[in-house]
């Protein structure tokens, strides 16, 4: 027989054991870091008596919604940044395709006050195709044929140029003479879209 059962404890006896059981390490639950720092801080300005310990809470609460603002915001950034530069690039590409157009169609214009019909044609075709890339109408692509550009380009672009380009294809490499009507109907093309582009 055990000595709990050969001898018969008092009230007392047996409230001191238990707390004794209860005071033990490994009966204690553990609190947070969070949950020791909130005690301690409510402790240690309850000390004080000033009342700040109901304020305290509200300053932790304001200081941690202030970080994930600042998480949340640093993450926007370095997320939009990569689509920022393939926008500004995008842009300085349509920017350069319209001051080259420009170039282009004034160097036409000078090849046929020159008298030489066809690079003023050659240019003038350029010069279009440029326009209107750079309005992105059609893909800008130096190693593509007129004829792959325009299979890219918007319908209505498609449905516009092709005639056109069919057109002056054999004029533009010498199969056919160039005449003076062909240059005033791709100048005719031109001209809006010159002046789209000096308002842009």
């Amino acid at each position: 027989m055990s000595a709990w059962q050969t001898a018969p404890r008092s009230a007392e006896e047996v409230r001191a054991a238990v707390e004794d059981v209860l005071a033990r390490g490994e009966l204690r639950t553990q609190e947070s870091l969070l949950a020791r720092l909130l005690e301690w801080l409510d402790l240690d300005l309850g000390r004080a008596g000033d009342g700040l310990t109901e304020i305290v809470p509200w300053i932790l609460l304001v200081v941690l919604l202030a970080a994930l603002t600042a998480l949340v915001l640093r993450a926007w950034q370095t997320f939009r940044a990569p689509h920022l530069a393939e926008a500004q690039a995008a842009r300085a590409v349509t920017q350069d395709a319209r001051g080259r157009a420009r170039e282009l169609a004034r160097a036409g214009r000078a090849a046929r006050a020159a008298g030489d019909l066809r690079a003023a044609l050659r240019l003038e075709l350029e010069a279009l195709f440029l326009f209107l890339g750079g309005r992105g109408d059609l893909e800008l692509n130096p190693a593509r044929t007129q004829r792959e550009l325009l299979r890219r380009s918007t319908r209505a672009v498609r449905e516009r140029l092709q005639p056109l380009v069919r057109a002056f294809e054999p004029k533009e490499f010498g199969r056919a003479p160039v005449e003076p009507a062909d240059l005033e109907r791709l100048e005719a093309e031109l001209a809006p879209l010159e002046r789209d582009a000096e308002q842009r």
